[in-house]
């Protein structure tokens, strides 16, 4: 099971109020597709035991695991009975559909970060990389002679190569 979309679409839910604990998420999600396919083919999604108690232990812990995940980047905040409450982090993830990754890395930017730095980030998210076709290196390597910020390297031996140095140009 791709645990990073258990926790984007967790946060979704718990961004616009639908889930407020982890034994809500885990109520919520016997409500799902997921939860049928647990049922029918428990291994592929690594879980060992057989039976409803397993099942539902088995859900509530990938549960956790995701909040926890949400609590690390502060997209959520958890009180101490247990309440789940969202943070602008979470409702910008929902919103905006960034997914988990992205706004880890978002997270990480100190916050005195200039446009150099937020552009570097920006350009190693691998939702919005692109490969570069033979064709648009040399539009790309004129681009670059034009945009305000350079990447590292020599001028003269700068040339767009990769994926991030795409989305870094342009």
């Amino acid at each position: 099971m791709q645990d990073t979309k258990l926790i984007e679409v967790l946060n979704i839910e718990i961004s616009q109020g639908v889930l407020e604990s982890i034994e809500e998420a885990a109520d919520w999600i016997k409500g799902t597709f997921l939860y049928q396919r647990l049922q029918s083919n428990p291994l592929m999604y690594g879980m060992n035991g057989k039976g409803s108690d397993s099942l539902h232990s088995f859900i509530v812990d990938k549960c956790s695991q995701s909040i926890e995940q949400l609590m690390k980047i502060e997209a959520i905040s958890m009180e101490k009975d247990g309440s789940i409450t969202p943070t602008a982090a979470s409702r910008i993830m929902s919103r905006n559909f960034v997914d988990y990754d992205t706004m880890k890395s978002i997270v990480k930017l100190h916050h005195d970060s200039g446009p150099l730095q937020i552009l570097q980030m920006l350009s190693n998210c691998h939702k919005i990389q692109f490969p570069v076709r033979r064709h648009e290196k040399k539009t790309l390597n004129e681009a670059h002679k034009y945009v305000r910020y350079k990447l590292e390297g020599p001028a003269s031996k700068v040339r767009v190569q990769s994926p991030e140095e795409k989305v870094f140009v342009m």
